[in-house]
Protein backbone atom coordinates (compact mmCIF):
# COMPACT_ATOMS: atom_id res chain seq x y z
CA UNK A 1 0.00 0.00 0.00
CA UNK A 2 1.52 3.46 -0.80
CA UNK A 3 0.18 6.89 0.30
CA UNK A 4 1.79 9.83 -0.40
CA UNK A 5 2.44 12.10 2.03
CA UNK A 6 3.70 15.99 2.26
CA UNK A 7 7.41 16.77 3.23
CA UNK A 8 8.30 16.87 6.61
CA UNK A 9 10.70 19.45 6.24
CA UNK A 10 13.80 17.57 8.10
CA UNK A 11 16.90 16.89 5.98
CA UNK A 12 18.80 14.01 6.18
CA UNK A 13 21.90 15.38 8.37
CA UNK A 14 18.97 16.92 10.26
CA UNK A 15 17.55 13.54 10.35
CA UNK A 16 20.89 11.13 11.22
CA UNK A 17 21.40 13.88 14.04
CA UNK A 18 17.74 13.30 15.87
CA UNK A 19 18.56 9.88 15.64
CA UNK A 20 21.63 9.67 16.93
CA UNK A 21 20.65 11.65 19.85
CA UNK A 22 17.53 9.66 20.36
CA UNK A 23 19.92 6.20 20.35
CA UNK A 24 22.10 8.31 22.86
CA UNK A 25 19.24 9.02 25.22
CA UNK A 26 17.87 5.50 25.12
CA UNK A 27 21.37 3.90 25.84
CA UNK A 28 22.11 6.52 28.54
CA UNK A 29 18.58 4.79 30.03
CA UNK A 30 19.11 1.24 29.57
CA UNK A 31 22.59 1.35 31.02
CA UNK A 32 21.76 3.47 33.64
CA UNK A 33 18.91 1.69 35.32
CA UNK A 34 18.70 0.76 38.76
CA UNK A 35 17.72 -2.98 39.08
CA UNK A 36 14.03 -3.72 40.19
CA UNK A 37 13.55 -6.09 42.84
CA UNK A 38 11.38 -9.44 41.40
CA UNK A 39 12.65 -10.62 38.78
CA UNK A 40 14.91 -10.57 35.33
CA UNK A 41 15.79 -6.54 34.45
CA UNK A 42 18.23 -7.52 30.99
CA UNK A 43 17.36 -9.07 28.55
CA UNK A 44 18.59 -10.36 25.20
CA UNK A 45 16.67 -12.02 22.75
CA UNK A 46 16.51 -13.10 18.66
CA UNK A 47 13.38 -13.87 16.17
CA UNK A 48 12.44 -14.63 12.79
CA UNK A 49 11.20 -11.80 10.67
CA UNK A 50 8.98 -11.81 8.33
CA UNK A 51 7.88 -8.96 5.96
CA UNK A 52 8.86 -7.08 3.71
CA UNK A 53 11.59 -9.82 3.16
CA UNK A 54 12.73 -13.02 5.85
CA UNK A 55 15.44 -12.43 7.54
CA UNK A 56 16.76 -12.90 11.39
CA UNK A 57 16.80 -10.11 14.67
CA UNK A 58 18.43 -9.76 17.77
CA UNK A 59 17.24 -7.27 20.54
CA UNK A 60 18.84 -6.25 23.81
CA UNK A 61 16.24 -4.63 26.40
CA UNK A 62 16.71 -3.00 29.96
CA UNK A 63 13.40 -3.53 32.30
CA UNK A 64 12.64 -0.01 33.83
CA UNK A 65 9.41 0.11 35.87
CA UNK A 66 7.74 -3.33 36.88
CA UNK A 67 4.41 -4.32 39.32
CA UNK A 68 2.36 -6.93 39.37
CA UNK A 69 0.03 -5.77 36.37
CA UNK A 70 2.60 -4.67 33.72
CA UNK A 71 6.38 -4.67 32.72
CA UNK A 72 7.92 -1.82 30.97
CA UNK A 73 11.55 -2.25 29.02
CA UNK A 74 13.40 -0.02 26.91
CA UNK A 75 14.56 -2.19 23.61
CA UNK A 76 16.76 -2.03 20.69
CA UNK A 77 16.67 -4.17 18.41
CA UNK A 78 18.39 -4.69 14.94
CA UNK A 79 17.12 -6.69 11.89
CA UNK A 80 18.54 -8.18 8.07
CA UNK A 81 16.16 -9.83 5.99
CA UNK A 82 18.32 -10.89 3.33
CA UNK A 83 16.08 -13.44 1.51
CA UNK A 84 13.04 -12.47 -0.49
CA UNK A 85 9.84 -14.95 -1.24
CA UNK A 86 11.15 -15.59 -4.32
CA UNK A 87 13.76 -17.77 -2.69
CA UNK A 88 11.13 -20.28 -1.89
CA UNK A 89 8.28 -19.81 -4.48
CA UNK A 90 9.00 -17.80 -8.03
CA UNK A 91 6.06 -16.02 -9.03
CA UNK A 92 7.48 -13.67 -11.70
CA UNK A 93 8.44 -10.70 -10.03
CA UNK A 94 11.72 -9.19 -9.57
CA UNK A 95 14.16 -10.55 -6.42
CA UNK A 96 13.73 -7.93 -3.70
CA UNK A 97 16.87 -6.86 -2.11
CA UNK A 98 17.63 -6.96 1.45
CA UNK A 99 16.44 -5.01 4.48
CA UNK A 100 18.52 -3.96 7.64
CA UNK A 101 16.55 -2.28 10.12
CA UNK A 102 17.05 -0.85 14.04
CA UNK A 103 14.20 -0.15 15.56
CA UNK A 104 14.38 1.60 19.53
CA UNK A 105 11.27 1.74 22.04
CA UNK A 106 9.50 0.51 24.54
CA UNK A 107 7.60 -3.03 25.91
CA UNK A 108 4.94 -3.47 27.74
CA UNK A 109 3.86 -7.18 29.50
CA UNK A 110 0.52 -7.43 30.77
CA UNK A 111 0.34 -9.71 33.33
CA UNK A 112 4.62 -10.29 33.77
CA UNK A 113 3.51 -12.91 36.36
CA UNK A 114 1.38 -15.40 34.49
CA UNK A 115 3.35 -17.87 32.22
CA UNK A 116 1.59 -16.25 29.36
CA UNK A 117 1.31 -12.67 28.75
CA UNK A 118 0.04 -10.04 25.93
CA UNK A 119 2.70 -7.67 24.42
CA UNK A 120 3.21 -4.30 22.87
CA UNK A 121 6.08 -2.66 21.54
CA UNK A 122 6.15 1.27 20.52
CA UNK A 123 8.90 2.87 19.23
CA UNK A 124 10.84 4.18 16.68
CA UNK A 125 13.63 3.02 14.04
CA UNK A 126 15.24 3.40 10.55
CA UNK A 127 15.66 0.71 7.70
CA UNK A 128 17.52 0.57 4.44
CA UNK A 129 15.89 -0.99 1.55
CA UNK A 130 18.08 -2.46 -1.44
CA UNK A 131 17.54 -3.28 -4.83
CA UNK A 132 14.24 -3.85 -6.09
CA UNK A 133 12.15 -3.70 -2.23
CA UNK A 134 8.94 -5.48 -1.26
CA UNK A 135 5.86 -3.20 0.14
CA UNK A 136 7.67 -0.07 -0.45
CA UNK A 137 8.39 -0.76 -4.00
CA UNK A 138 11.44 1.60 -3.87
CA UNK A 139 15.20 1.19 -2.49
CA UNK A 140 16.18 3.78 -0.08
CA UNK A 141 16.25 4.96 3.38
CA UNK A 142 13.13 5.28 5.52
CA UNK A 143 12.09 6.47 8.74
CA UNK A 144 9.93 4.81 11.09
CA UNK A 145 7.32 4.35 13.65
CA UNK A 146 6.28 0.78 14.51
CA UNK A 147 3.40 -0.14 16.97
CA UNK A 148 3.51 -4.33 17.98
CA UNK A 149 1.10 -6.60 19.09
CA UNK A 150 2.13 -10.16 20.17
CA UNK A 151 2.37 -13.05 23.11
CA UNK A 152 4.67 -14.60 25.02
CA UNK A 153 4.81 -17.94 26.87
CA UNK A 154 7.62 -18.47 29.24
CA UNK A 155 9.57 -21.73 28.46
CA UNK A 156 11.54 -21.75 31.55
CA UNK A 157 11.88 -19.02 34.41
CA UNK A 158 14.09 -16.91 32.06
CA UNK A 159 13.61 -17.74 28.53
CA UNK A 160 10.16 -16.60 26.74
CA UNK A 161 8.96 -17.25 22.98
CA UNK A 162 5.91 -15.89 21.04
CA UNK A 163 4.79 -13.94 17.64
CA UNK A 164 4.16 -10.58 17.29
CA UNK A 165 2.61 -8.57 14.44
CA UNK A 166 4.09 -5.08 14.19
CA UNK A 167 2.77 -2.21 11.56
CA UNK A 168 5.12 0.53 10.85
CA UNK A 169 4.92 4.07 9.41
CA UNK A 170 7.73 4.64 7.04
CA UNK A 171 8.90 7.71 5.35
CA UNK A 172 11.37 7.58 2.71
CA UNK A 173 14.08 10.19 3.66
CA UNK A 174 14.64 11.68 -0.17
CA UNK A 175 10.76 12.09 -1.43
CA UNK A 176 8.84 11.76 1.96
CA UNK A 177 6.30 9.21 0.60
CA UNK A 178 4.96 7.28 3.19
CA UNK A 179 4.22 3.51 3.39
CA UNK A 180 2.24 1.25 5.96
CA UNK A 181 4.65 -1.91 6.13
CA UNK A 182 3.66 -5.22 7.86
CA UNK A 183 5.87 -7.08 9.81
CA UNK A 184 5.75 -10.73 11.49
CA UNK A 185 8.58 -11.97 14.17
CA UNK A 186 8.87 -14.93 16.43
CA UNK A 187 10.49 -14.21 19.54
CA UNK A 188 12.97 -15.90 21.93
CA UNK A 189 14.27 -13.85 24.83
CA UNK A 190 16.39 -14.81 27.63
CA UNK A 191 16.50 -12.94 30.81
CA UNK A 192 18.54 -12.18 33.55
Amino acid sequence: MRVIGKRLGASCPESWRIGAGLASVVLVLMTGCKGLEGGENLSVGASFSALPNIGLSLSAGQVFDRDAERTWAFELEGTHQPWDDEDLSDDGNPHAGTITQIQMGVKRMSDPLDSRHWTQRYGVGWFRARGEPNIVQEAGDYEVLYAGWGFETHLSKSVTMGPEFSLMLAVQEKTRDVYVVPQFNWHISWGF
